[in-house]
This record gives C-alpha cells, sequence and structure tokens, in this order.
C-alpha cells in the first residue's frame, strides 16, 4: 500500500484497516527501534518499549499527527518520546543502560499520564516558532537533535562542535519555549519540556 501518512492514519482510525497499520509500521518500526536502542543502550528494552507503543497505537491511532505534506514522522518521533519516558515510569523493568539518566526519570513524578493530544501539537507548532528566532547556527544544532533525531554525540560529530557546544544550544531553545508555554499552559506542559529535555540530550 502506497499512500500518505495521513491516508494510512485516517484508515487505522476510521476502518480498523490492517493493511493500512502494517503499511505504516514497516515504515518507522525500525526508525523508533533504533532510537530507542541509541538512547537505552538495552535491545530487549527498546523493543519491549516499541512493542508496547504500537499496541497504544492501534487503539490510539488518532494520537498521531500529520504536517502540511501528509507525513507523520515529526509527530511520531515525538509522541513516542513521551510515550517512552511514561512507559520508563511505570515498566517494572529494572534493566536500563549505563547512559539512560533513570534516576531523573524517576523524579518526574507529576509528568505520568498528563500527554494529551492538543498539548502534544501545540508544544511542537510552538517550538517551530521560537526556533525561527535564533541565529542560524542554533537552528543548525536543534535540528539535528530535534527533526533528524540525532543523540548528542552524533550531532556534535556532524557539525564538528563540542557535546557542550550541542547541549547548550538546544537547551537555549527549550529554555525559550518554557518561558512561553509558563503562562499559556501550565505546570504540565513545563513537566513536558523538562521530560523531552531529558530525552533529547542523552
Amino acid at each position: 500500500m502506497n499512500s500518505s501518512d495521513k491516508a494510512l492514519l485516517t484508515a487505522i482510525y476510521e476502518f480498523k484497516d490492517e493493511k493500512a497499520f502494517k503499511s505504516f509500521y514497516d515504515k518507522y518500526a525500525n526508525l523508533l527501534l533504533n532510537w530507542t536502542i541509541k538512547r537505552t543502550q538495552n535491545k530487549d528494552l527498546s523493543e519491549d518499549i516499541v512493542q508496547n507503543f504500537w499496541v497504544v497505537f492501534w487503539s490510539k491511532p488518532y494520537a498521531i499527527k500529520t504536517d502540511d505534506d501528509g507525513c507523520a514522522r515529526k509527530y511520531l518521533i515525538h509522541y513516542f518520546s513521551y510515550r517512552m519516558l511514561d512507559y520508563l515510569r511505570t515498566s517494572a523493568s529494572k534493566t536500563f543502560g549505563n547512559d539512560f539518566p533513570l534516576e531523573s526519570i524517576k523524579e518526574q513524578d507529576s509528568y505520568l499520564h498528563i500527554i494529551e493530544d492538543i498539548q502534544v501539537n501545540e508544544l511542537l507548532e510552538m517550538i517551530d516558532n521560537v526556533l525561527q528566532n535564533f541565529p542560524e547556527f542554533t537552528q543548525d544544532i536543534f535540528t539535528k537533535v530535534w527533526n533528524d533525531n540525532l543523540t548528542v554525540k552524533e550531532a556534535s560529530i556532524a557539525l564538528n562542535v563540542s557535546e557542550k557546544v550541542i547541549r547548550s544550544h538546544f537547551k537555549k531553545v527549550m529554555t525559550t519555549v518554557q518561558d512561553q508555554t509558563n503562562t499559556m499552559m501550565g505546570n504540565k506542559t513545563k513537566v513536558l519540556l523538562k521530560s523531552l529535555l531529558l530525552i533529547a540530550t542523552v
């Protein structure tokens, strides 16, 4: 099935179309798995996280939005990030990679079950708008981590700068976004931003 993400999501949501689900799954399954492995450094755990996500996705495909071109990639990655945190926070699993900040995740108690679809969409749109006000170099760094889903180490190699520079510029953008959300969306979105910053800068 060669259809746009938007068409596939509509078919899954409205008709529980298994062929559409398989097409969407085949397109993004490896992307999500590889993204998770890079951040947890644990293949078995990553497979559990991704499997859990696809179960949730089948029951709530409407949670994934698409851009103006009908592509779901950006929304999928970031919604998956939140679900990944939710899974790690509530999972009984205790096996994590050495570089994954589990203790920091455990401290995000108020994060649990607060993700709302409208918050995710508004947050993504706000980030896009805020980014336009930053210098091109900062935009390049943020895009590598945010849109291209590179780790801090990978982004530092790609741009030939230190990991400290990557984290610093990424944090500048997210801090600006957080300042704007303080009055607009309240504490729940602030927790989302902290959680997102945690995941993105691993």
